[in-house]
């Protein structure tokens, strides 16, 4: 009788919840980019000045990846993901309440800086707590893919409907308002997930003993810290190797995150309202890539073994990508462009949740690793912002996009270097 007895299946509620938060700060981070229309039209702000209240978030987040990371192996995914959620929730508020001031323009710059730079700071451990907190806890070694995939799946939702929804709550009640209505999610994200969610899958009280042995004994269980542990995470050349790697991904990655828009509208000729449409089609493909990837590296660690598992997907998604951004780049149609940029980015993104389970293989500190993981693919995103348009400059954006294709193949190269455990 007690064979009949199923597994629940607690691991992919929380897991849901956790995705939830995840679409949630991408709503909270991709805001500006959209409301950064009214701010030059009604605000008088310059397109240079919105670049560097853009770029500001990067730099927050940049630099509390590390310590991010730390701080979710210090006190457990939960709280860790409920401070980040509530801090975004808060800045957010403070940044509404910052545009609703009357400052002026000399003033309201710097304190939107300071705000931006703060969101990303408090989303710095989210990702980390995600990936080496929640799933590498509640779910079994070597079906960390699908999970980590969906995750990004998630954000590639979030990046894909942040423009309409915050468009049309813009249209609808003003720009303005648009920060204290996205908080509201800030606020009912955190409740549900601090009411369902538990650092363990042994402290659920509606999990069964069936899930638990499904699961296994996480090897993740020892929360002190200590700086001899920062050092050996720091000075692990696998950790290193993968950060080098997911840092050269995400170069093509930002490539899409901050100028694919500009490029559809300057370079390919298209409208504007057009171009609202055009522009969601990379992140769609790359919603569908990060949970395909994800699948596959399972898949494929049951039939090849755990490390061929993980290099094939990412083998398959950065080789074809820097394919379609060559020829995306140099035809002269324009929707031949759009469908090959979007297969580029729906590529690249198979290889996201190979990446974030690549490090529970590779580190017994999962999460502090994560954060080091998270950190170099943002300094890809540092990289990238402002090379691309110096490149464009100088050489055209032919030489620009392309130059993505370099970083691809070195993600590539970086990946193979590394041995898992």
């Amino acid at each position: 009788m007690t064979n009949s007895i199923r597994a629940t299946n607690i691991r992919w509620r929380v897991l849901f919840i956790t995705l939830l938060l995840g679409y949630i700060a991408y709503v909270f981070r991709g805001n500006l980019s959209v409301i950064g229309k009214y701010l030059m039209d009604d605000i008088g702000i310059t397109q240079i000045e919105l670049g560097w209240l853009l770029s500001s978030f990067l730099w927050g987040y940049t630099l509390f990846q590390f310590p991010g990371g730390l701080l979710s192996e210090k006190i457990g995914p939960k709280s860790t993901l409920v401070f980040c959620t509530l801090g975004c929730t808060l800045i957010t508020i403070i940044s509404g309440l910052i545009v609703m001031g009357g400052f002026s323009v000399a003033l309201m710059i710097p304190l939107l800086f300071i705000c931006r730079f703060l969101l990303g700071a408090f989303q710095g451990p989210l990702f980390p707590a995600m990936a080496g907190g929640v799933i590498a806890r509640w779910f079994p070694s070597g079906s960390w893919a699908l999970p980590n995939g969906m995750t990004s799946t998630a954000l590639a939702l979030g990046s894909a409907s942040t423009p309409p929804i915050i468009v049309l709550l813009a249209e609808s009640f003003g720009w303005q308002s648009t920060f204290f209505m996205i908080s509201i999610l800030g606020l009912i994200g955190s409740i549900i997930w601090w009411k369902y969610s538990k650092n363990w899958p042994r402290e659920h009280p509606d999990i069964n003993q069936k899930e638990l042995d499904l699961i296994g004994e996480s090897e993740f269980n020892n929360n002190e810290m200590s700086w001899s542990m920062v050092k050996e995470v720091l000075a692990d050349k696998n950790v290193l190797f993968a950060a080098l790697g997911y840092m050269s991904m995400n170069y093509v990655f930002f490539i899409f995150y901050s100028w694919i828009f500009i490029y559809f509208v300057n370079i390919r000729g298209f409208d504007v309202l057009y171009v609202s449409l055009l522009a969601s089609l990379p992140f769609l493909m790359g919603a569908i890539g990060a949970t395909l990837g994800g699948y596959l590296c399972d898949r494929l660690q049951t039939s090849h073994g755990v490390i061929w598992g993980h290099r094939i997907p990412v083998i398959v998604g950065l080789v074809p990508s820097a394919g379609f951004l060559i020829f995306g780049s140099i035809t002269e149609n324009p929707y031949l462009a759009v469908l090959s940029l979007s297969l580029c980015y729906g590529f690249i993104e198979l290889t996201e949740g190979p990446f974030w389970s690549a490090i529970g293989f590779v580190s017994k500190k999962p999460q502090a690793a994560g954060g080091i993981l998270n950190t170099g693919g943002n300094l890809g995103g540092v990289l990238a912002t402002p090379l691309i348009p110096i490149l464009a400059n100088q050489f055209g954006w032919v030489i620009a996009l392309n130059s993505g294709v370099f970083f691809a193949l070195l993600g590539v190269f970086s990946f193979m270097q590394i041995k898992f455990k």
